[in-house]
């Protein structure tokens, strides 16, 4: 597209240390673009660049789910309590892993105990790798006295809960989360790129991530939250992954095209995985992702056989103490929430709508 400067202009000026890549995707056919401000130009091709995706791996673990249903290791209709052995709590043998898989168990954005969910400004080291403390047996503390059984059906979009779902498919088969991906998902599509766990050569490519305002960050390690956001890939390998959805002839077609059946769960028709909207009066199955240093949009409109993927090393947000402190001013005298930055999810809008 020979315009697209004009749509990524303002997400890149300013940010010396940006690398924004885009796949733009058409049945058949993949185009990359890469921007950036970086004066000393990269030894890594942008599609061979690795980021962390953040939250698009949830829509992985929901994959991983209809998949191993499909092999009967699982049924999404099985109650959680059913495989969490060391956990007596009646609430966890109302929730499905289908309601894990589509956010309506009730289960909040973070456990309870998790100390994001305190309110409480953090200043340890920890707070910028924020889930790497947080262990199974502080889940399982959680989860044995967790009641969320008036809000079951309704949609609340959990960290909880997704990474609970990963764990739980782990113990089921015996592997680890990036065992499952390589079996079921990144191996049939032959995407190499994508895992948790890199080995010494990809980590050559793995970015380095920047909030909003340009700090460099840690790179995560999500522990028991593997599930619900740990997965590290490159624009190659999800574009690939967008392929796959639009296209029917692949190993994983039945599983993906469930994947885009909406199912009525509780008050509302859901997705394994994907959030759905409407873009020009046509159907967009999309997710998006961010840890403290990277932002990535994933979507696509499988009527039109198009998809786009955004990934870029800046986080939509700060978390500098003197941010949070000057947000807080701000907050107060304004009496309204702080301005979260920049996501690169308008972006891909902007572009599909171009596309369409």
């Amino acid at each position: 597209m020979e315009d697209l400067q004009d749509f990524v202009s303002d997400y890149t000026k300013d940010r010396k240390h940006i690398h924004l890549v885009i796949g733009i995707i058409r049945k058949g056919d993949t185009e990359y673009y890469s921007f950036c401000n970086t004066k000393k130009k990269s030894t890594i091709s942008p599609e061979n660049m690795l980021f962390e995706i953040g939250s698009i791996t949830k829509l992985f673990t929901s994959i991983l789910l209809l998949e191993m249903e499909r092999e009967k290791l699982v049924s999404s209709n099985d109650f959680v309590g059913r495989y969490l052995h060391n956990v007596e709590n009646e609430y966890l043998n109302k929730i499905t892993l289908k309601n894990l898989a589509t956010h309506t168990s009730g289960l909040p954005i973070l456990a309870t105990n998790h100390f994001l969910a305190k309110n409480k400004l953090n200043l340890s080291k920890n707070r910028l790798n924020p889930y790497s403390n947080y262990s199974e047996d502080d889940l399982t503390a959680f989860l044995s006295n967790a009641d969320y059984t008036d809000s079951i059906g309704s949609f609340e979009y959990s960290n909880t809960g997704m990474g609970l779902l990963g764990n739980i498919l782990c113990k089921v088969s015996g592997s680890t989360y990036d065992d499952l991906l390589k079996k079921y998902i990144t191996g049939p599509l032959k995407m190499g790129e994508t895992a948790v766990i890199l080995d010494s050569e990809q980590k050559s490519r793995l970015l380095n991530g920047h909030t909003s305002t340009g700090k460099k960050v840690p790179h995560w390690d999500l522990s028991v939250h593997e599930g619900a956001g740990a997965i590290k890939s490159s624009i190659r390998d999800l574009s690939l992954f967008v392929q796959a959805n639009l296209n029917d002839d692949n190993p994983l077609a039945s599983t993906l095209q469930k994947s885009h059946i909406p199912i009525l769960n509780g008050d509302s028709n859901r997705y394994f995985g994907w959030g759905n909207d409407k873009l020009l009066e046509k159907d967009i199955l999309w997710h998006n992702g961010a840890t403290y240093g990277f932002n990535s949009y994933l979507a696509l409109i499988k009527e039109l056989g198009i998809g786009i993927v955004l990934l870029s090393n800046y986080c939509y947000a700060s978390i500098s103490i003197v941010d949070h402190y000057v947000d807080q001013l701000k907050k107060w005298i304004t009496k309204k929430e702080p301005s979260q930055g920049v996501f690169v999810d308008p972006i891909g809008k902007k572009i599909m709508e171009a596309i369409v």
